[in-house]
């Protein structure tokens, strides 16, 4: 008897989920659905640039080419061709204990190459510790990529 109400009970199921399947095949005379439209996928070209005899900043220079390295939306590039470029510079805070913290100094310019002049796009300055360059790197490839979309232009 229990399996004759789960056999009547399956069949049931089938028979009302029919018409939703049958709704879900497209039909030979009805309009194709709508698709998205393909966007090209942006990528723009950066080269980190580090100048500083300190730890720290060598370090944060360093975390910042991997993470752009690293991201769909950025190419790590030193060829001779249109780009956004990070110039930045890092000092000791305190010299005599270097490892306390550093001193920096951010400038993004748009470059067309070698031998142009350069463009400035925005500047940063600040002070970090070991403990904050993670925290620093994601927002300032954050801020690279608005500078990205902001200036666009300039890389078509």
């Amino acid at each position: 008897m229990k399996k004759i109400a789960t056999l009547a009970l399956c069949v049931l199921m089938l028979a009302l989920t029919a018409p939703v399947i049958q709704a879900a095949t497209p039909q030979a005379g009805a309009p194709k659905a709508d698709k998205p439209a393909k966007v090209d996928a942006r990528s723009t070209p950066v080269w980190v640039e580090l100048e500083g005899p300190d730890s720290i900043g060598a370090r944060l220079g360093m975390r910042l080419k991997e993470a752009f390295n690293g991201s769909n939306l950025f190419s790590l590039t030193d060829k001779d061709m249109p780009k956004m470029r990070l110039l930045v510079s890092t000092q000791s805070e305190f010299p005599g204990r270097p490892g306390v913290g550093s001193v920096y100094s951010i400038c993004w310019t748009f470059t067309q190459g070698e031998g142009y002049l350069g463009y400035l796009l925005a500047r940063e300055v600040g002070t970090l510790t070991y403990e904050e360059i993670d925290t620093l790197v994601n927002r300032l490839v954050e801020r690279t990529d608005g500078l990205s979309v902001k200036y666009s232009n300039l890389w078509k």
